[in-house]
């Protein structure tokens, strides 16, 4: 395989057990940073099931959450959605835009880029200059505000953040290129050659929808993810599915419509994340009966594509491996139905 050579065998993440202390953080909840392409109206809402699994996991202390791709923020402002979890949860989760427009080259810092566009990479570095340890990050979308924090600051983030899992790229085929890194190859370039606790998961292996074994990919249904959870929740998703324009916090407090709901849930869904989140703080039973990580030493050339890593030097990474393939879609669909069921809805 093209830029990929197997240098140890599957693992899974170290975890947090019940009792103990996350770094920087408190008793059995990890810190993060979360990035995401996150709209509304949506682009993919793959993203809307994301944020609400990352909300449902207890055991994140969740800092901050970037919005990739400021500029179109303007317009699809995933604020919103966060302000329906928020709201839900009875939290304060904060948000920030990130830049908008793309690095212009691996180590490009972004200072240039206007100030209204700067939040994300500010967010991402305060909150690793404040944390008493260390702080893991999970990235979605173009890894773009990520990769310029860590231009801006590298000892800072080789002090303080933990295990950065990411979710972009194609694990096998050098002729597809993914869409997470089209968003911006130079951020994909140096994420991969930054030396960082990667844990990558590619979101293809062998083309488009396909997964060969070392992506994330699966598909479900609504009806199957979301038969278990909470009525406001499943009023947070026909919003984020009807790309609704009522006041957003009033209709997730809203009786789900039958005829809506039922709508909702003969939908499908690809996925690529939401149960994955939990190995980052829980050991990883069950999911982990059907995926772990290996370490792979991984070299990526200029344009963004895999090398043998003949011509530059290769990082080592933990690379996602399905372990189980034929129980993978179903386990990692129940697994995520299961967080969604356990919703921590706040008092009224």
């Amino acid at each position: 395989m093209a830029g990929l050579i197997l240098a140890a065998g599957i693992l899974l993440f170290p975890t947090t057990r019940a009792g103990d202390a996350a770094p920087g953080g408190t008793p059995d909840r990890t810190p993060l940073i979360y990035c995401t392409d996150l709209f509304h109206p949506h682009e993919d809402p793959d993203d809307h099931f994301d944020l609400a699994t990352l909300y449902a996991l207890p055991g994140f202390d969740l800092r901050g959450i970037v919005l990739d791709q400021g500029q179109r923020q303007l317009a699809r402002p995933g604020s919103i959605p966060v302000s329906q979890l928020n709201a839900l949860t009875g939290r304060q989760v904060p948000t920030a835009i990130g830049l908008a427009t793309k690095l212009t080259s691996p180590g490009d810092k972004a200072l240039e880029q206007p100030d209204p566009f700067q939040g994300g990479v500010r967010m991402i570095l305060d909150t690793l200059r404040g944390a008493t340890g260390r702080v893991d990050i999970i990235a979605v979308g173009s890894v773009r505000d990520l990769m310029a924090a860590f231009n801006r600051e590298p000892g800072l983030f080789r002090e303080q953040a933990g295990r950065v899992l990411v979710f972009i790229g194609e694990a096998s085929d050098p002729a597809f290129r993914e869409y997470n890194v089209t968003l911006d190859p130079h951020a994909y370039v140096g994420l991969m050659r930054s030396g960082l606790n990667l844990y990558w998961v590619p979101c293809f292996d062998g083309g488009l929808w396909y997964n060969a074994g070392h992506a994330s990919f699966w598909q479900a249904t609504h009806a199957d993810l979301l038969g278990s959870a909470p009525p406001e929740l499943v009023q947070y998703f026909i919003y984020a599915l009807e790309k609704g324009t009522a006041d957003p916090l009033r209709f997730v407090r809203q009786a789900v419509d039958p005829a809506r709901r039922e709508a909702l849930f003969g939908q499908r869904r690809n996925l690529w994340c939401t149960a994955i989140f939990r190995s980052l703080t829980v050991p990883g039973e069950p999911a982990g009966e059907v995926f772990g990580f290996e370490k792979v030493a991984v070299a990526v050339d200029d344009d963004g594509d895999l090398d043998t890593g003949n011509a530059i030097p290769a990082a080592t990474v933990h690379r996602f491996r399905v372990r189980d393939p034929a129980r993978y879609a179903e386990v990692m669909t129940r697994e995520t139905a299961e967080i969604l069921a356990r919703f921590p809805m706040a008092s009224k």
